[in-house]
């Protein structure tokens, strides 16, 4: 991962030092559990549980010979010890060690990703309650539809990420599980009860039948629900986008002191940051295929996911956090343009109440449907080419023909209507 989207909560996770310090305890932890079965005695086992020294540059001068990390890790750690080293990886295979350790540091970094979706959630929340009477045109297709909550986007986003976030749960309780099953994963050589004490040890679910591996449709799943998430975060910052564009101006990313848009532009304020995170969710969706690859395996294990899984969990969680946090940072420091979205509001003359007008005159008067449908987007299209006013239009074309009272006909013409039910959304969203 390069310096610039490095994470250092994560990096020290998937740091190599650590992830050899995660192998070890994993060994430390399947020696406690034969100690408890009355295989290894205790004298040997204090000597096993004291050693923590880990040697890579010795591991590396093994491996070239053995060209077998998890030989040259457990051969590494046996020259720190005596004739107790015999119970080094006794009964184990190497993914008994390396998955249930990936596990471990997957855990360990989905903490830090579940910080960063709640930190979003809550600043998505703060501004979804702050703009629940902000009015600012609906659109659809691109093009102007009628008025609406900007809240509302606001709270949209708040709970798709619980969803996002729902999903998360689920992918976390499937995949944080403990292996340790033997080389066929039919316990032959190591009781069954080894692997729920590792389990405990480390606060890991069971993996309840496995093969030499976990299976890695628990890894493609969280995977799947990382683009998903990414989507969201996409989705999000497309929009801030798309407000931002000059002839829009409605909501603009904080511009900081000092900032410079263009290298050859002194006016430029660009939206940086939503097309920077843009293209990171891009990337992090660009591991789904790879994921799901992964799952298909010769027999009961080969090692054709183990290479690109070095580099894809360090780099995907690398990406996802500075994604949620720049995200986030973003969201906090949003420019809402109230006056820009009224202008925009005002500059369609009305011409948004167009199915307020036709629905009151259905539920109210007997027309058909059609006939009034009909009336009405003629009037639509001669305020498009002349500018004028909708209801001024209405008027002139004969509106009194399906609306008597111009009483009636005025009280039609309501910001407020647009509103009405908004309370109702954020009761059904925010509990």
């Amino acid at each position: 991962m390069i310096d610039r989207y490095l994470i250092k909560e994560i990096e020290k996770i998937w740091d190599e030092e650590n992830k050899l310090q995660t192998w070890l305890k994993v060994e430390k932890a399947v020696v406690k559990a034969l100690n408890k079965l009355g295989v290894v005695p205790d004298t040997d086992l204090k000597k096993i549980m004291d050693l923590n020294e880990i040697n890579i540059e010795r591991m590396l001068e093994i491996e070239k010979e053995t060209k077998h990390d998890v030989v040259a890790f457990t051969r590494m750690i046996s020259e720190y010890l005596g004739n107790e080293k015999k119970w080094i990886h006794l009964g184990l295979t190497s993914t008994d060690v390396v998955d249930t350790s990936q596990n471990i540091l997957i855990k360990n970094s989905n903490l830090i990703v579940e910080k960063e979706l709640f930190n979003l959630l809550d600043k998505l929340k703060s501004k979804a309650l702050e703009n629940k009477e902000t009015l600012i045109m609906g659109r659809s297709h691109g093009m102007y539809g009628e008025p609406t909550s900007l809240g509302l986007k606001f709270l949209l986003w708040f709970d798709e990420l619980k969803r996002q976030i729902s999903r998360f749960d689920l992918a976390k309780l499937q995949l944080e599980v403990a292996k340790i099953s033997g080389s066929m994963g039919n316990y032959a050589n190591i009781e069954p009860e080894v692997e729920e004490f590792v389990a405990k040890e480390f606060e890991l679910g069971l993996d309840n039948i496995s093969t030499q591996v976990t299976q890695r449709d628990r890894h493609s799943n969280l995977i799947l629900v990382f683009a998903n998430i990414a989507s969201t975060l996409e989705k999000i910052t497309t929009e801030i986008r798309l407000f931002q564009r000059s002839e829009v101006q409605e909501i603009c990313e904080g511009f900081g002191i000092g900032q410079k848009g263009s290298s050859s532009m002194p006016h430029k304020k660009n939206p940086i940051s939503s097309e920077n995170i843009t293209g990171l969710s891009r990337y992090i969706r660009s591991f789904v295929s790879m994921a799901l690859e992964n799952n298909v395996l010769w027999h009961e294990r080969d090692i054709s996911h183990s290479s690109n899984e070095r580099l894809m969990f360090p780099d995907i969680y690398n990406i996802l956090v500075y994604a949620l946090r720049r995200t986030t940072n973003t969201i906090n420091n949003l420019v809402i343009n109230k006056d820009k979205m009224l202008e925009h509001i005002s500059s369609q003359n009305n011409i948004f109440y167009s199915q307020r007008v036709l629905t009151y005159i259905l539920i109210k008067y007997n027309f058909s449907r059609e006939e009034v449908y009909d009336f009405i987007q003629q009037c639509t299209l001669e305020c498009q080419r002349t500018n004028k006013d909708f209801k001024s239009v209405l008027l002139d074309n004969g509106v009194t023909k399906y609306i008597t009272n111009l009483d009636e006909f005025e009280s039609l013409f309501d910001l407020k209507y647009f509103l009405r039910h908004v309370n109702r959304v954020f009761e059904r969203v925010v509990k």
